[in-house]
């Protein structure tokens, strides 16, 4: 039998720690000495300890531990919890990448929208314009391309003839953290036959939007125009009347340097 202090250095686990997963019921002493309080523990549970410490350092909770523990050797059982935990360990990553993506972006210039052309916000009537639509919910805003390479695939297949510019409406009532309903839509001179998700419908007449041009790469410019329109409509007493709908005017198709991107945010509105 060893004390705590001697299991702890074989096991390298700190006798503070060892004192809480046992108080969390994963590793009890062997013996605990009824008069001086003194932990006992055997070489036996030195593969238990082992196990505890492999588990924590993969990123699993006290409570995922208790479950799993005794079931180490059930093989099935075991895969599928690993490759649970791969994948969220993924998703981390990936977010993770994000962020690292965009602390670059920003370091040379802090801000991007630094670089991006806002214009006026105009007060216009919007025509009717006849798209081929494509609506569905996607992981986050800024993964909207997986629609466009979809319907991209679509029109290529069948060769449609439509226009170089697009539309993307956002439905959703509030800000979603996750999985947003969104819409994208190519213009198109005819209307064709719909064929399941993609539909072919006529945009209708927005008789007042408020509209604002900018110019550069969408992810910077998006979130200085809708600063801008917001204050436009603070200022001079409108409200939405309708979902905010973005035009891509110039997009990568027509252009490489994203800096010559050319988007209009459009937003119906009415007098408060």
């Amino acid at each position: 039998m060893f004390k705590i202090s001697v299991f702890s250095h074989l096991v390298r686990i700190s006798p503070r720690m060892l004192r809480h997963y046992e108080k969390c019921g994963l590793l009890y002493p062997a013996e605990i000495d009824k008069y001086t309080g003194y932990r006992q523990y055997s070489a036996e549970q030195i593969p238990l300890a082992k196990n505890i410490v492999l588990l924590r350092d993969l990123g699993f909770s006290i409570d995922e531990m208790g479950d799993i523990l005794p079931r180490m050797n059930d093989f099935a059982y075991m895969n599928k919890v690993l490759r649970a935990k791969a994948d969220s360990v993924q998703s981390v990553i990936t977010a993770e990448r994000q962020k690292l993506a965009r602390l670059l972006e920003m370091s040379g210039t802090m801000r991007k929208e630094r670089t991006i052309m806002i214009y006026e916000v105009e007060l216009k009537k919007i025509p009717a314009v006849k798209v081929l639509s494509l609506r569905g919910i996607i992981p986050q805003y800024n993964q909207e391309g997986i629609l466009w390479e979809k319907l991209g695939r679509y029109i290529g297949e069948n060769q449609i003839a439509c226009h170089s510019d697009g539309y993307s409406t956002y439905f959703d009532e509030e800000y979603k953290e996750s999985d947003p309903d969104v819409e994208i839509a190519i213009p198109v001179d005819t209307l064709g036959t719909n064929s399941g998700e993609f539909v072919y419908k006529e945009y209708d007449e927005i008789p007042l939007a408020a509209t604002l041009r900018f110019t550069g790469p969408f992810d910077g410019g998006y979130d200085a125009a809708t600063e801008k329109l917001a204050r436009w409509m603070e200022d001079n007493g409108y409200c939405f009347a309708g979902p905010l709908r973005g035009h891509v005017i110039t997009s990568p198709d027509d252009v490489s340097d994203p800096e010559k991107l050319e988007t209009e945010l459009q937003a119906p509105v009415m007098k408060k």
